[in-house]
């Protein structure tokens, strides 16, 4: 349950004052920009990585903001004027209504506050305070700078620099040249504060990095301390971050090669498994058009399968291509046994409630809400179908733990998939953002890869239950899946084998 705390409460004061207090002092002693954020900066501290983060309660304390806490799943809400802004510790993901904005790095936690990469989180709250851009358009910051900073890192087998940015631009629009150690990257409509651009180098090729502001692009210059190959360095872009990866020079062992190409031949994600849900004898929800959830999610699944087939270079399998019962155990055991490295399972929600609407997609772990965990249960309840049931008589929550433990590699990926696929479908095909939550599906469990169940829609709202019966929507939600995946399996092999 989330708690509120008031930043600063005058503890004995009534609590029908507190309000008032808040909002004098938010209009009267709330710091400049220049001083909150010189502050902010004054506070950070290097905690991961050699990356600075500052607390969330020192940024509530400096801005003045009323916050909701929940130190049991760390979570918080900072609230702005209208505008709220949800972060949790350990994700890159900060829900900003029913926008979702990923940081290049997670948020971190300790000794009870979350704490924020405070190169790219003081630019999102740029974008939310007053006399800045309307936070409709949460991709450019008051100034209009969409280049916030730069993060230098040493790996083991070269050089990589992350250019964070407030906004995606055209691959056509970046461009990168080489000259006497000088390495550029022009950003076509890009725009910097060089006084504000953050820089982090923690590598020993790159000596200084040096933002020019042009008439309609940014340079940023990177010098070198030594020599490299032009045609070996290579960038891509990933969401609101451009990245440049840098091999090194230096001679590398056959052996480690040949393991090198290992690890990254099992990080190619070129197995994807679709999961229809239901099927048979179970046929999940139904609408009151008589429309049923196994016919509606196989549609669904064979269309991404023929998409997925003509634009990725992956093999793609069905747990069922007709209308066929398969237990819950074998689906997860299908995946294993095919060595899938994507797990997608695909369903129709329902609710008592007829007005209730909109997308949502889960991740394995423990139920966060009551509605999570009571669509777990229902989705579970097809074990009644099942012969053995016996064999779910070991999945108490105590168990569901140790799994997320034993899962805690593809944990990280699974949410990662789950706010792409969501961001996508709310988009694409116009649902309700429910958002991405977590919860405990039999499905799941077992999965020994980046694992997601997709509720698509509602079967129990008629306008929803509508367009699951139309072919076309069914097209637009497995467009979604396919454009989520095309991004997740481009930023996953992409960061692995740099």
């Amino acid at each position: 349950m989330m708690t509120r705390r008031l930043t600063n409460p005058a503890r004995f004061i009534p609590l029908f004052i507190i309000p008032l207090i808040c909002f004098f002092a938010a209009s009267t002693a709330r710091p400049g920009p220049a001083d909150w954020e010189n502050t902010l900066q004054r506070k950070a501290q290097k905690l991961y990585n050699g990356i600075y983060y500052v607390g969330l309660q020192d940024v509530t304390d400096v801005l003045s903001l009323n916050t909701y806490y929940s130190s049991k799943v760390r979570k918080a809400i900072l609230y702005i004027g209208e505008q709220k802004l949800t972060i949790t510790a350990f994700s890159p993901f900060v829900l900003t209504g029913r926008d979702v904005i990923q940081m290049p790095v997670a948020t971190r936690y300790d000794k009870g506050d979350i704490f924020v990469p405070i190169a790219f989180f003081t630019p999102l709250l740029r974008q939310f305070l007053p006399n800045s851009t309307s936070a409709t358009d949460t991709r450019t910051d008051a100034a209009g700078e969409n280049i916030v900073g730069v993060l230098v890192n040493a790996r083991a087998n070269g050089t990589l620099i992350r250019v964070a940015t407030a906004q995606p631009f055209e691959t056509g629009s970046i461009n990168t040249r080489y000259s006497r150690k000088w390495l550029y990257l022009d950003i076509m409509g890009g725009k910097v504060n060089p006084k504000t651009f953050d820089i982090q180098i923690h590598d020993d090729l790159v000596k200084k990095v040096v933002p020019v502001q042009m008439d309609e692009m940014v340079q940023l210059s990177f010098q070198l301390k030594k020599p490299i190959s032009k045609d070996d360095t290579k960038f891509t872009q990933q969401n609101n971050e451009i990245l440049i990866s840098i091999p090194s020079k230096q001679g590398v062992p056959e052996d480690v090669i040949e393991r090198l190409k290992h690890d990254q031949e099992k990080w190619r994600i070129d197995k994807i498994i679709i999961d229809p849900g239901h099927g048979g004898k179970d046929p999940g929800t139904s609408g009151k058009k008589g429309t049923k959830e196994k016919d509606v999610v196989l549609g669904i699944a064979k269309k991404l399968k023929k998409l997925l087939e003509q634009k990725v270079d992956a093999k793609v399998l069905l747990t069922r291509d007709s209308d066929e019962y398969v237990s819950l155990k074998e689906r997860t055991r299908f995946a294993n046994r095919n060595q899938g490295k994507l797990f997608i399972s695909i369903h129709a929600n329902w609710n008592r409630n007829s007005k209730v609407s909109g997308t949502a997609t889960y991740f394995l772990g423990q139920h966060k809400s009551d509605e999570a965990l009571e669509i777990a249960q229902r989705e579970n309840s097809v074990i009644k179908y099942e012969d053995n049931q016996a064999h779910y008589d070991k999945f108490t929550d105590e168990q569901l733990i140790l799994i997320e433990m034993a899962q805690n590699a593809y944990n990280k990926q699974s949410q990662d998939l789950a706010a792409l696929i969501q961001q996508k479908i709310h988009g694409k095909a116009k649902l309700r953002n429910r958002g991405v939550k977590q919860a405990g599906f039999y499905v799941l469990w077992g999965a020994s890869m980046p694992n997601v169940l997709i509720e698509t829609a509602f079967m129990s709202n008629k306008q929803e239950e509508r367009l699951l019966r139309k072919a076309s929507f069914q097209r637009k939600i497995a467009q979604a899946i396919l454009e989520s995946i095309i991004v997740f399996k481009e930023k996953y092999e992409w960061v692995q084998s740099n």
